[in-house]
């Protein structure tokens, strides 16, 4: 093993690092109650309700060596990346800090009558089969879950690569196809009368064409495209949307292109682009 080679992120991820320590407390309880460890209430005079409350007191304090140890392992990463063996090390002195705890409950209020080290080598074994199987499962489940998404996405962009190509007709008053082009390359679209002016790239530069038809024509023809009204004289592209933004005059949307290109959003539509901007 590589002990100066640098943890995987999953290691300290926040959401991770709360997720590990609510199951190393479960994981914990249950396994103080079920398999009794540290010589439990056969070395002790107490009943099984007595024994759940030190047994609980025990994970407290146990949990709160965890939840230090966590803090301080976040501040120590905002300065330095930590490495296989920091964070053996962390855990390590985990193990150290619960066992000194759980030491001090049985020889302090259970009045353990064995020999320090007899108590010290069973709580050390104790401790670290309750914080390591815990550990050791917590972070296989954090692996699984990373190469889990990193697959996916993976998966995701091969399928984008692979994904056929999208080409929108645009058909004149009479029905007749006109123009037909890849859906990245549309602009957007601009009225004027009875004329609409088609905006697009042909080889990345900016091209138009002019059709004689209506706007409540192109709205119906290009429902099942992302293209959407965004003033009473233009349709916009959302694939090619960069931003949107408020402005003195109101709100504007701007193109992706090789020039800039700013479109004006109207009241009446402004709700309509800006929620399907967020999906």
């Amino acid at each position: 093993m590589n002990w100066k080679r640098i943890i995987p992120d999953y290691f300290v991820k926040r959401r991770n690092t709360v997720i590990q320590i609510v199951f190393t407390t479960i994981f914990a309880y249950v396994f103080i109650l079920v398999y009794h460890p540290f010589g439990s209430q056969s070395w002790f005079q107490i009943n099984s309700g007595q024994f759940a409350f030190y047994a609980g007191s025990v994970v407290v304090l146990g949990m709160l060596v965890v939840i230090i140890s966590r803090v301080i392992m976040t501040q120590i990463q905002k300065r330095h990346p930590i490495t296989v063996s920091g964070y053996a090390l962390m855990v390590a002195l985990e193990i150290l800090a619960m066992t000194g705890f759980y030491m001090m409950i049985q020889k302090v209020f259970l009045k353990d009558d064995r020999f320090w080290f007899e108590v010290y080598y069973t709580a050390i074994l104790n401790t670290s089969l309750i914080l390591l199987i815990p550990y050791l499962i917590s972070l296989l489940y954090f692996a699984w879950l990373d190469k889990k998404q990193n697959f996916e996405k993976l998966l995701g962009a091969k399928q984008m690569e692979t994904a056929p190509t999208r080409f929108v007709n645009f058909n004149d008053e009479n029905g007749d196809i006109r123009l037909t082009i890849q859906l990245d390359d549309l602009l957007y679209l601009e009225a004027s009368e009875n004329y609409v002016t088609i905006h697009y790239l042909d080889h990345n530069q900016p091209d138009r064409m002019l059709l004689r038809t209506s706007m409540k024509r192109m709205e119906e023809q290009l429902s099942e495209f992302p293209v959407s009204r965004c003033h009473r004289s233009y349709m916009v592209n959302l694939n090619r949307v960069r931003l949107a933004k408020k402005t003195k005059t109101g709100m504007v949307v701007e193109l992706s292109a090789s020039v800039p290109i700013t479109l004006p959003v109207s009241e009446t539509y402004k709700d309509d682009i800006t929620k399907t901007l967020r999906m």
